[in-house]
């Protein structure tokens, strides 16, 4: 039997953290078959373990070392076997929760393939998915999150287009004002509200409704006769 992965493994030093990181490169990168699937898992879940035990002064490098396993990662994420893609999403959310704006260069390696899980068919790999963009813009509150979730919100899956509109909600109640206050962030919840407000589904209406009420309250100054004009026609 295949020993236990530890809840945390602690790296309190760059030669600690490379030597705990070398137990997970081998069998992270294996192809996915029946016979290694679980060691993918298991790998994932000692990653993730590395991640809650290194210290701060550590994170740059750790950043580092997981944008350059990114590929196997989101492998994992888009898996059709349920635990390992749900581990995959325990470790983003670690991650995320961990790195909070240290995130950041991690954004492009992980949201679209999270973004993707939210139109599976499978409610099990929606929710986990959901979960876990949820739990990434809670923690790494980055502005740099808005233009993929702009660019989903015209999907055609359903389930992907509520999803986005939500996390742009989420977005616009937890960032601090000023980073939706750019102009080219701006432009993105409008355009986001122009692309639902619309929508075939009531429930993404309903939830572009709350987006308009929030963004009259945050960007008060882009409220003029010509934007609103924009947004609700």
């Amino acid at each position: 039997m295949a020993p236990k992965i530890p809840q945390i493994v602690n790296c309190g030093s760059s030669t600690l953290l490379e030597y705990e990181l070398e137990h997970v490169r081998h069998d992270l990168s294996l192809n996915e078959t029946e016979e290694t699937w679980d060691k993918i898992a298991r790998a994932v879940q000692y990653l993730e373990a590395i991640a809650k035990g290194t210290t701060q002064d550590l994170f740059p490098e750790l950043v580092s070392a997981v944008k350059l396993l990114a590929r196997p990662i989101t492998n994992a994420l888009l898996s059709d076997r349920s635990r390992l893609s749900g581990h995959a999403a325990e470790l983003v959310t670690t991650l995320a929760t961990c790195f909070k704006r240290a995130f950041d260069p991690l954004i492009s390696a992980f949201v679209p393939s999270l973004l993707q899980g939210c139109a599976r068919s499978n409610k099990v790999f929606v929710s986990k998915s959901k979960a876990c963009l949820m739990a990434i813009v809670e923690h790494v509150q980055s502005p740099l999150l808005l233009p993929h979730f702009r660019s989903s919100v015209s999907d055609k899956s359903l389930s992907l287009r509520l999803i986005a509109t939500e996390l742009v909600l989420a977005c616009m109640n937890c960032f601090n004002p000023p980073d939706l206050e750019t102009v080219s962030r701006a432009e993105d919840i409008e355009t986001v509200i122009r692309a639902t407000a619309t929508d075939a589904s009531a429930e993404v209406r309903k939830c572009s409704r709350s987006v308009f009420e929030a963004y009259k309250i945050l960007l008060p100054g882009r409220l003029d006769e010509c934007v609103i004009r924009a947004i609700l026609y």
